[in-house]
């Protein structure tokens, strides 16, 4: 069960678990969470067995409590052996109420340093026999935080399964202008009002060019920033960005990657992205980013403050000018630590003994 609206993070993990589990000769069925038509949804309909809306109002709240309802019924009916919500939700937790005693019922948490005063988080602990986190620190923080740490585990988040034949490519940049991205959304959790101001506090000289390549509610707020700080020549908002080979090769035609998130973050998805297609980053040590940064020279993980992003992105860009990161070893990085080969291998060995591994 999960969110389908959107390319965030959560909705790829949903849609890429449910291809591994379906490749991996698992039978699956599926409840969405969406607000569109149930013949508007990606997985076909011959999986779905429930629909249930996102964000309603008024009179839908009777339409969603109903599809609920309903989507609980027929997961009893089908009876499965294990029931996974990629997320913690209050709707994940009702259709958990619907399954048998027998049914193992992990929930998927994305957001790290969550207080344990939550009620999201005690009520699906309650409700689930495990929580899986989504990063190895994630966990640790739990079994410093939790008197009880029993019952939670870390299991990865799939990204985007890399396009093939897709890698950086290494070049002088010692007198070309440096390109730098961000990709997600344009939210206030971000960070990108300090990345704006990091950029503007670089030496006027410094020959860089930053893309923005998403939506969201802080659009015209970073817009006006940019033109306040005379960024207009540096920062161009691009909109959405493509998918499938048109979007791996545009991430890879860049000279590097930032993202400067000061909140709510787990290990976001796009980072893998970049390490599969060799692109280096700059990234602020918030949630579990830091898991992909371990032994990595082909990154720069920085606090998320003014000064330390501001340093953070001059190192970046000198070390580009020299020519300092491999593309291929951070591939290889990737392919070792977070390619969908190993995330396969330990959601494989939680399906087949789930009351082992959340022991």
């Amino acid at each position: 069960m999960g969110h389908t609206d959107g390319l965030g993070g959560a909705q790829t993990a949903y849609r890429k678990l449910f291809d591994f589990a379906k490749q991996a000769g698992y039978e699956v069925k599926i409840i969405n969470i969406t607000d569109r038509k149930t013949h508007d949804q990606p997985f076909g309909r011959i999986a779905l067995i429930g629909q249930v809306e996102h964000k309603v109002s008024g009179l839908q709240k009777i339409t969603k409590y109903w599809n609920l309802v309903l989507s609980g019924m027929r997961a009893r009916r089908y009876n499965p052996d294990i029931f996974v919500s990629i997320g913690l939700s209050n709707s994940s937790n009702f259709i958990s109420k619907f399954l048998s005693s027998g049914c193992f019922k992990i929930a998927q948490d994305f957001i790290a340093d969550r207080s344990q005063e939550e009620d999201i988080w005690n009520n699906s602990r309650k409700n689930f026999d495990g929580i899986a986190v989504q990063a190895p620190s994630m966990l640790d923080y739990w079994k410093k935080t939790l008197a009880d740490p029993s019952g939670v585990n870390w299991l990865p988040c799939f990204p985007q399964t890399p396009v093939d034949g897709v890698l950086k490519s290494t070049k002088d940049k010692s007198k070309e202008r440096v390109r730098l991205a961000y990709f997600g959304r344009l939210a206030g959790n971000k960070g990108l009002n300090l990345l704006f101001k990091s950029l503007a506090a670089l030496p006027a000289s410094a020959n860089i060019a930053l893309d923005l390549w998403g939506k969201g509610d802080q659009e015209n707020h970073l817009k006006q920033l940019a033109q306040d700080l005379n960024l207009e020549n540096k920062i161009t908002f691009c909109g959405g960005y493509p998918a499938n080979r048109e979007g791996a090769e545009l991430m890879a035609s860049y000279d590097g990657l930032v993202l400067t998130s000061t909140e709510m973050e787990g290990l976001p998805l796009i980072l893998l992205e970049s390490m599969a297609y060799g692109l280096p980053f700059m990234a602020t040590n918030i949630g579990a980013i830091r898991d992909c940064c371990l032994d990595n020279p082909d990154t720069i993980l920085v606090q998320p403050t003014q000064d330390e992003i501001t340093t953070g992105l001059s190192i970046l860009v000198n070390r580009l000018v020299d020519n300092e990161f491999d593309p291929i070893r951070l591939r290889k990085y990737y392919e070792q630590n977070f390619s969908p080969a190993v995330m396969g291998t330990r959601w494989k060995e939680c399906f087949d003994n789930p009351k082992l591994f959340f022991s």
